[in-house]
């Protein structure tokens, strides 16, 4: 079942990806500066992201994209 899980989130991140390519550094995005990035300081940088998306590359499913979560959906 984690394995399953693993790759669903996986084929949904790389899905994602187009709408979080090319995108500002971790601490830019965090403008509140709680350690967090909200669905609501993401689509400020990045307005075409879904909530599906977002939700697709929160792993833990805790409502924000913690900084390994951001830099693992972000990266090339």
């Amino acid at each position: 079942m984690k394995k399953l899980l693993i790759s669903t989130a996986t084929i949904t991140l790389l899905a994602a990806a187009p709408a979080l390519a090319a995108t500002p550094d971790f601490n830019t995005v965090d403008k509140d500066g709680n350690g967090s990035v909200s669905f609501e300081e993401l689509i400020v940088v990045m307005p075409d992201t879904s909530k599906e998306q977002f939700a697709a590359v929160d792993l833990d499913q805790s409502g924000e994209l913690s900084k390994e979560e951001y830099e693992t959906a972000t990266k090339s």
